[in-house]
């Protein structure tokens, strides 16, 4: 990333666009890292049932899947940096009436609030990284914004854990403040730029169509489906788990962070194993280690003598992020590939078929922790992640 930054920083519209976008995303995600470690803990015991919880979480994504393609069709259309100011407003009002929410149904309008807002940040801040990075630079340009992210995603949730020894909701005032920060640096540092050329919605439309017939993207869409919707079982339970296990929330918050950064610290040799290896050879092996280590997590300590203990549970974990983490590479650098020239007009289409997934996982997940255990249903997920394995092996590098 710090080479990223010196390689770009001459680059005007680098400068005048990227970067403010990156550091105010870097500042409004590190405030949903604070909230990590207690987020899903929270709604537990709000809702007082894991279905519920479920539903709950799967809601953010859930309205993606209605407004991402509208919303992507637009983009062309709306005052950018107008819309990030508005919805990391809403974002900051939102994080305080989690607080308030003390019972299903406020909780469930809170979620739906924030499920339309997360259309519109998302999908608004990738489009002004699509449209505005310089075409020499353009991987290195993206690849920055997303560092910045998952930077914020690993570094966080250790101040969350620690937050919650002051005050349990403090980690969702932390969230609020930060989301008016990264408010502040839109509005301040982020230049307006030249209107961009119009498309014309029949032509994006059609482009949508072609693309989405294609054997290749069909492909991309049912690994990328498949992928999130497991992933955010471990996102959206994780912590409920290891809650459930003993383990206080200021330790979960080190564990997430520990867990994270050396898959964060290894994004670029992944993107390096891809190009040299090719999709198929990584996306297999990956799949491969992410079920075995996915399946090692929730084993009880009558099966593996270590299980439970925090040196191993740690242990486990770095290994899982650093395997998922692979096939978040490879389906990135696939999505790049199979959309050529219209990732600006895609970039809705493939949003809604990622939310579908994030949807459906926590949904899933919910419904089965009805009938059985939570461990189980991670041992399932676990499982479940070798299914990407065939597909894996029917693509062409």
């Amino acid at each position: 990333m710090f080479r990223e930054f010196s390689e770009l920083r001459h680059i005007t519209n680098f400068r005048r666009v990227i970067l403010p976008v990156s550091v105010a995303f870097f500042v409004y995600t590190g405030g949903w890292g604070i909230a990590s470690p207690i987020f899903s803990i929270y709604i537990q015991k709000v809702t007082e049932n894991l279905f519920l919880t479920g539903i709950i979480l799967s809601l953010t994504t859930m309205m993606g899947i209605f407004l991402n393609i509208p919303v992507g069709l637009a983009e062309s259309r709306i005052n950018m940096k107008r819309v990030l100011q508005v919805v990391l407003l809403v974002y900051s009002v939102l994080a305080i009436l989690y607080t308030l929410a003390n019972s299903f149904l406020p909780l469930l309008l809170v979620s739906i609030t924030r499920g339309i807002a997360s259309s519109f940040l998302w999908l608004t801040s990738w489009a002004y990284i699509f449209s505005y990075a310089e075409k020499k630079a353009k991987g290195k340009e993206t690849g920055f914004f997303s560092d910045m992210n998952d930077l914020a995603s690993a570094i966080f949730p250790v101040l969350g854990g620690f937050a919650t020894i002051i005050s349990f909701f403090l980690p969702f005032y932390l969230l609020s403040l930060t989301c008016f920060i990264a408010f502040l640096l839109v509005t301040l540092f982020l230049k307006n730029m030249p209107k961009r050329q119009r498309a014309r919605s029949s032509h994006q439309t059609r482009t949508i169509v072609k693309t989405i017939r294609s054997k290749r993207f069909v492909k991309t869409i049912f690994l990328t489906v498949v992928f999130y919707a497991l992933i955010n079982v471990y996102y959206s339970f994780l912590s409920v788990l290891l809650y459930g296990e003993g383990i206080s929330i200021p330790i979960i918050g080190v564990l997430l962070t520990v867990a994270l950064l050396p898959a964060v610290a290894l994004e670029v040799p992944m993107g390096n194993a891809v190009d040299r290896f090719g999709v198929r050879k990584t996306l297999t092996v990956s799949a491969i280690l992410t079920t075995i280590t996915a399946t090692l997590i929730p084993l009880p300590s009558s099966i593996i003598p270590y299980a439970g203990n925090l040196y191993y549970t740690m242990a486990v974990l770095i290994a899982f992020t650093a395997s998922y983490t692979m096939i978040f590479i490879v389906l990135y650098s696939r999505m790049s590939d199979t959309l050529g020239d219209n990732k600006v007009a895609m970039t809705g289409a493939i949003a809604a078929f990622k939310d579908l997934g994030y949807t459906l996982g926590p949904l899933i997940a919910g419904f089965l922790m009805g009938f059985v255990s939570i461990s189980m249903t991670f041992l399932l997920t676990g499982i479940a992640f070798i299914f990407l394995v065939p597909v894996a092996l029917t693509l062409h590098d």
